[in-house]
């Protein structure tokens, strides 16, 4: 579980809910059936016109990214490589097909291996991984591009429900004493669509263009590790090179002291 995001979304609830009940605002009064269903439901609907059946799949599966992300650790993969190195220098690159058919491996680590065992060029090796991530990291921003978009819409149609209440208070303007209670209840839906888009869509988008990064930048350390071995590269330059994509996770520094 990520604590960040829980965290974060308890604390923008109790901020807003606790803010709303100071001012003597009931969150009971907030959670209505009409309005869930024209912001939420409709806006939802909006997204899914914009999306296709793909990229909707793609972004409720990235809602449990944000929750339950996978371990995208730094140092774990560098020591792993640099232990490949060293076996594919005593051994020669056959001697790592067992870690690439082992089904606990590393997913993309295996697959740049198999490249490298079955003797493909540094260059084709490249070449081939870099169109991988190319294709990954689309099917990634997609998601992070459902939720952005339902977080450009709801507020929108959020509006679109007030002015649908605020037509109903039309209705009622000969009883002065609807007109107050019907005027806040259309608002509530403008609240609705501003507090979901700026408190869950866009948070969750942002979220996974940020864990995307990371992906990333992690498969590019595992290309330049897999290229490095493929050429022969002695371990301490390989972990020298690798040792820079720690930097900003906390353990440069201890890199720099390994290496040494």
């Amino acid at each position: 579980m990520d604590l960040m995001s829980v965290l974060g979304l308890l604390l923008c609830v109790v901020g807003v809910m606790g803010g709303a009940m100071i001012e003597g605002v009931s969150p009971v009064y907030l959670m209505q059936m009409t309005a869930f269903m024209i912001v939420i439901l409709g806006s939802l609907g909006a997204t899914m016109l914009a999306t296709t059946m793909a990229d909707f799949k793609r972004g409720w599966r990235g809602l449990k990214k944000v929750f339950l992300p996978g371990k995208h650790e730094v140092r774990p993969v560098i020591d792993k490589i640099l232990e490949l190195a060293n076996l594919a220098r005593r051994e020669g690159l056959l001697a790592l097909e067992a870690y690439t058919t082992n089904p606990k491996s590393d997913p993309f680590l295996a697959r740049c291996l198999t490249l490298a065992i079955d003797g493909s060029s540094a260059e084709a090796i490249r070449e081939t991984v870099e169109t991988d991530m190319a294709i990954h990291e689309e099917d990634e921003k997609a998601a992070a591009k459902f939720w952005e978009n339902w977080g450009a819409i709801c507020p929108t149609i959020g509006v679109l429900g007030a002015v649908l209440g605020l037509i109903h208070v039309m209705k009622v303007l000969d009883q002065p004493d609807k007109i107050g209670p019907g005027i806040a209840v259309a608002f509530v839906a403008t609240v609705m669509g501003v507090g979901y888009a700026n408190a869950v869509a866009l948070p969750v988008a942002f979220k996974l263009k940020r864990i995307l990064e990371h992906e990333m930048l992690l498969k590019a350390m595992v290309l330049e590790g897999v290229v490095g071995i493929q050429s022969g590269m002695a371990p301490g330059a390989l972990r020298n090179r690798l040792s820079v994509y720690l930097a900003g996770h906390g353990a440069h520094a201890d890199a720099k002291k390994k290496a040494a």
